[in-house]
């Protein structure tokens, strides 16, 4: 019966042991809604630069001095973070290189799993416009 008691209290421990390395190790529910909201930010990210790249097209190859609407462009932009109200950044760096920047709370996330090269301080990916 002790034998029992005991194999039961230890398989116990081992489960609550798992639980709490797999929290650790993956973040738990706290972590997904950063990636979430991590994620959606990239995203949004993605379509400004898709409708810097179409403003530049049609007009002349050059890149805008700012997200302003275009007719020639009709995208559905979100220009403000979801979850902030953070105006997302947008800086022509020069003729073919400009900015994007948003407020990641993990950026080490999106790096790892988005392959994207941004400034972990800013917030900022730099992307080079080639007509």
């Amino acid at each position: 019966m002790q034998a029992d008691r005991l194999a039961q209290t230890a398989l116990a421990a081992l489960v609550a042991g798992l639980v709490v390395f797999g929290l650790l190790t993956v973040g738990g529910p706290g972590k997904g809604r950063i990636e979430k909201r991590d994620d959606t930010r990239m995203s949004d990210l993605l379509v400004l630069s898709s409708y810097v790249r179409c403003v530049a097209d049609t007009q002349g190859k050059t890149l805008p001095a700012s997200l302003a609407p275009v007719d020639t462009c009709q995208r559905d932009l979100r220009l403000t973070d979801p979850y902030t109200d953070t105006p997302y950044r947008y800086e022509r760096v020069s003729d073919t290189a400009y900015r994007l920047c948003a407020g990641f709370e993990d950026p080490d996330w999106i790096i790892e799993t988005r392959g994207a090269d941004i400034d972990r301080a800013t917030g900022c990916l730099q992307y080079t416009y080639t007509p």
